[in-house]
């Protein structure tokens, strides 16, 4: 009876000590994974903080590289004489367009007078009005004109073509017959469209004022002295 007791005592202190430590075991393999996993979301972060610092010096080095070539740019455009030189034909190129710079070229020359109204149905007939100013340089820009002028007035996109009493004001100036109006272009083509039979022209002429037409290699169209002013245009 007393070897039973013994036994039954050995074994529940050895049952104790076993399940003391398997409770160690288990809490040290707790703590274990714990440890692991904060290891590795510690390491995932360092590594995404490597990255990110890695992107970040990689576009500070594209941002430095891009600042010195806009310095070397501008630095060297104050300098380069190509590049002024461009500019400056540019700003040759439109202001010419827009009748700021005297041009020289082929073209036609087109003299309108007064006719005499007693060979005209009307005395307005043969009377060169603003309306036949206006009508010849349209046709002379659908021609394909490249700068007209009326008397040295340059025509330009603002230039008012009005009839004042015997007078006839272009760009606010006062000029009278003869009318002397001159454009640069193909003089063939201009010529061939301002001397068509049943053309504006050629129905004037009829009706008693007087046309003379010419063709010339040296077409002299002045510049515009007056000030370009836009009311409306930004």
């Amino acid at each position: 009876m007393n070897n039973n007791i013994k036994v039954s005592i050995l074994l529940g202190v050895m049952c104790f000590l076993l399940t003391i430590g398997i409770y160690i075991q288990i809490k040290t393999v707790k703590n274990s994974g714990t440890e692991v996993a904060k290891t590795n979301t510690e390491n995932e972060l360092r590594d995404n903080v490597l990255l990110m610092k890695e992107k970040y010096e990689k576009q500070y080095k594209i941002l430095e590289s891009k600042e010195k070539e806009l310095s070397y740019l501008i630095s060297n455009a104050s300098t380069n004489d190509s590049i002024s030189s461009e500019l400056s034909e540019e700003l040759e190129k439109v202001n010419a367009e827009i009748g700021l710079t005297t041009l020289r070229g082929e073209g036609i020359i087109i003299t309108l007078e007064d006719g005499d109204s007693s060979n005209s149905l009307s005395s307005l007939d043969s009377v060169v009005h603003d309306s036949d100013l206006i009508s010849v340089v349209n046709e002379l820009c659908t021609a394909g004109a490249e700068a007209i002028s009326i008397n040295g007035e340059r025509i330009v996109s603002t230039t008012p073509i009005t009839c004042i009493g015997n007078v006839i004001k272009i760009n606010d100036e006062k000029i009278g017959t003869p009318f002397e109006i001159c454009a640069i272009g193909s003089k063939e083509r201009l010529n061939g469209a301002m001397t068509m039979p049943g053309r504006y022209l050629d129905y004037r002429s009829k009706q008693g004022i007087k046309v003379s037409i010419k063709k010339s290699d040296s077409v002299i169209v002045s510049r515009y002295n007056g000030i370009l002013k836009f009311e409306y245009a930004k």
